[in-house]
């Protein structure tokens, strides 16, 4: 990770953050699921939650991510 990215676990309910990337931890079709949705590298992601889960916004729909997804994650400031 560069050092303006971080972990989309780690970002701040309001931020508004562009997607990068799944780090290694995550199975490939998890990973296909998410860029089903639509989450692809360079997509805007806004943070609606944090606790219990990971609420996002991507495009005009909101998704729930689990915790080690989340934590899977790679995103940068926008």
């Amino acid at each position: 990770m560069s050092p303006n990215e971080m972990r989309l676990a780690d970002a701040v309910p309001g931020d508004t953050v562009r997607f990068r990337g799944f780090d290694a931890t995550l199975e490939t079709m998890l990973q296909d699921q998410f860029l089903a949705y639509g989450i692809a590298i360079g997509q805007q992601l806004k943070v609606l939650q944090q606790r219990p889960l990971t609420m996002i916004l991507c495009d005009h729909t909101e998704l729930a991510v689990e915790t080690v997804v989340a934590q899977a994650m790679v995103v940068a400031p926008v």
